[in-house]
């Protein structure tokens, strides 16, 4: 039985994989990103604080990023508006990739 509703996703991220989470995040759900308003929010955070920063992707379809920064990883919870069961397993699998590995960008 689920304590969370459907779309309720807790865990942690490599700071490193923040841009990469959260471009994959808004491409999934077709919104266009600002990187810059993501960086500096996460970086106003502070996991000890209990300090966090919510962005909202009001794409095709509407989801709440909340993060925590934390030395070197960050906090996320990722909250679904409505019920996607495929966005909800593709971020699911995001959220563990991005806890187990550091990704690279792509050479040029």
């Amino acid at each position: 039985m689920r304590d969370e509703p459907h779309g309720t996703m807790h865990g942690w991220i490599w700071r490193r994989n923040l841009l990469p989470f959260v471009e994959t995040i808004a491409y999934l759900v077709r919104y266009e990103l600002d990187p810059s308003r993501l960086t500096a929010g996460v970086d106003g955070s502070d996991a000890d604080d209990d300090r966090w920063f919510t962005l909202e992707l009001d794409g095709q379809t509407r989801v709440e990023l909340h993060f925590a920064a934390a030395e070197d990883s960050v906090l996320v919870d990722v909250e679904l508006d409505g019920n996607d069961e495929r966005f909800e397993v593709r971020a699911a699998l995001l959220l563990d990739v991005c806890s187990r590995y550091q990704l690279t960008p792509q050479a040029t």
